[in-house]
């Protein structure tokens, strides 16, 4: 939360890849991707501003656009970003032939997580 809040896309984009192949290793990957706020100095009101924002997110994944929820097939996902942006590139793409199916695992945030 600290690294998006206070960096570029630029930089936080290749931090979120490189926690995601390295085991959340913080300091390797401010580090690497040059942050200048580290990961672990996140103040508390910044801590609560994100666990607010992510309430209605109940399972992983879960897909917001403009505000609205989305089922997770690449047909719903697209349909939605085309209808908000019709120039996308993708949106004259192919569809892929298995555009339909739906995700069937997600993970579930525990009724018992306190934040």
């Amino acid at each position: 939360m600290n690294v998006i809040q206070n960096n570029p896309q630029s930089k936080y984009v290749p931090w979120l890849v490189c926690m995601d192949s390295n085991k959340d290793k913080f300091k390797k990957c401010d580090s690497e991707a040059g942050v200048t706020k580290p990961a672990s100095t996140a103040p508390a009101a910044l801590l609560s501003k994100y666990v607010a924002l992510d309430k209605p997110i109940h399972a992983t994944p879960t897909v917001h656009i403009n505000g609205k929820n989305v089922k997770t097939s690449y047909s719903a996902i697209r349909t939605a970003l085309c209808s908000a942006d019709p120039k996308l590139k993708g949106c004259s793409a192919p569809v892929p032939n298995d555009a339909e199916n739906e995700i069937q695992t997600f993970c579930h945030v525990p009724a018992d997580v306190v934040v």
